[in-house]
């Protein structure tokens, strides 16, 4: 995303170019998702539409008939999580200076109900708000509070201090700076030491640029920095377009992508408490969705490290996975591909400790012998016996006639 300004602004745009109605007549009508949309707003009627294309794209229905994130943690680092119906929130985790009681964005909110929400991909996860910020545009002379890296690393730090007693295993940042900071990156290398997986946006486009090849597998000049997504250890997610729609007009090109999803037509919570559904393809969302799969994951893995998972992630999904080349450059749009929810919880790999999936070939071995050849049965075994001994018999009786022929004669 081209900074944190462009995450946030996805909910505004929802707003702007899908209607908004009031009253019980809206029942019938998507609901948008919008940032804007925060506590005091006026509660409009609920999305009742059963349809979920993104989440059908990724299997999420069958793979909650396996596992529904029950018992799994996600803390979420971002703008304040409202409690709404359906949704399991912990008070929260404290950041110095940042008031947990008052919300300003909706943001938090829509991610966590993605994540967990009654509808969204893990609804038994239980959710931590760890809020870093109050709005996209705060203004600071009110003491509102802006989105920096400096509050993302007091987020960070805030994790991990809980994590001695909470045991997270899932932190989620749809978040992102666009300038690198030494004291951002030696917080990521803090948190990813823990057992635990780290989930980041990896960049949306602001200004929708036309490219040349919409084909584009990256080069240096054209690879987005985005923080904390660029950051090792960190599972960076791209938002996929619907159908063959040119990502670029919705997402940067980064080389540290690791997986995609699709985000258009996915239903959330809007911090009011209403029922809405995602109207933009944007990493924010994404970097949620692929959060609740890796809540699924841990529940139906619960022995395996965060490499493990995120390894099942990778090889399972909808495109080419991981390229086994070291020389191959990997997808600036959808890293190993498009994850498939259902495909990582029951596909039969054994990814190693470190998240190597080994692929199986045949082995030949010097010492190898070769198997006896099978026994083959004889189902005319018995008779044939019978006939060999009776001609044996047989014989025998007319060579011992015939030598006794000359004696019976005289």
């Amino acid at each position: 995303m081209t900074g944190v300004r462009t995450t946030l602004a996805a909910g505004v745009l929802a707003a702007a170019v899908v209607p908004v109605w009031a009253g019980p007549a809206a029942a019938d009508h998507p609901a948008p998702c919008s940032v804007s949309e925060v506590p005091g707003s006026e509660r409009l009627a609920d999305t009742h539409t059963k349809d979920n294309p993104a989440f059908d794209r990724m299997h999420v229905e069958q793979a909650q008939g396996v596992a529904t994130g029950k018992g799994v943690k996600v803390a979420v680092i971002d703008s304040g999580v409202m409690p709404v119906e359906g949704l399991d929130v912990y008070d929260g985790v404290p950041i110095p200076g940042v008031s947990a009681t008052t919300l300003l964005s909706g943001h938090g909110t829509i991610v966590a109900s993605l994540i967990a929400g009654p509808r969204g991909v893990a609804p038994d996860a239980q959710v931590f708000d760890v809020k870093v910020f109050d709005v996209e545009t705060a203004d600071t002379t009110e003491g509102e509070r802006e989105l920096t890296s400096a509050g993302i690393v007091a987020g960070i730090d805030a994790v991990i201090a809980a994590h001695r007693t909470q045991k997270f295993d899932v932190v989620n940042i749809s978040l992102a700076v666009r300038q690198p900071d030494p004291l951002l990156e030696a917080a990521v290398a803090r948190l990813v030491e823990l057992p635990l997986v780290v989930v980041a946006a990896a960049g949306n486009n602001e200004e929708s640029p036309e490219t040349d090849d919409a084909s584009f597998e990256g080069t240096p000049g054209s690879d987005a920095d985005v923080y904390p997504a660029d950051y090792p250890g960190v599972v960076g997610v791209s938002a996929t377009p619907p159908g063959d729609e040119d990502p670029s007009t919705y997402v940067v090109p980064n080389m540290d992508t690791d997986v995609a999803a699709p985000t258009a037509g996915a239903i959330s919570v809007n911090a009011t408490g209403q029922v809405c559904v995602v109207g933009e393809v944007a990493t924010s969302w994404a970097a949620a969705e692929v959060s609740g799969i890796l809540a699924l994951l841990r529940e139906q893995f619960p022995r395996e490290t965060p490499q493990q998972l995120v390894a099942r992630l990778q090889a399972t999904t909808e495109g080419s996975g991981v390229p086994q080349d070291a020389e191959a450059v990997n997808d600036p749009w959808s890293g190993a591909g498009v994850v498939q929810a259902h495909d990582a919880l029951t596909r039969q790999i054994k990814p190693g400790r470190q998240g190597k999936v080994e692929t199986t070939t045949a082995e030949t071995r010097a010492d190898a012998q070769a198997p006896p050849a099978p026994r083959q049965i004889d189902l005319f075994s018995t008779p044939r016996a019978i006939l060999l001994w009776s001609g044996l018999v047989a014989g025998s009786l007319l060579a011992l006639a015939f030598m006794l022929r000359p004696l019976l004669r005289r």
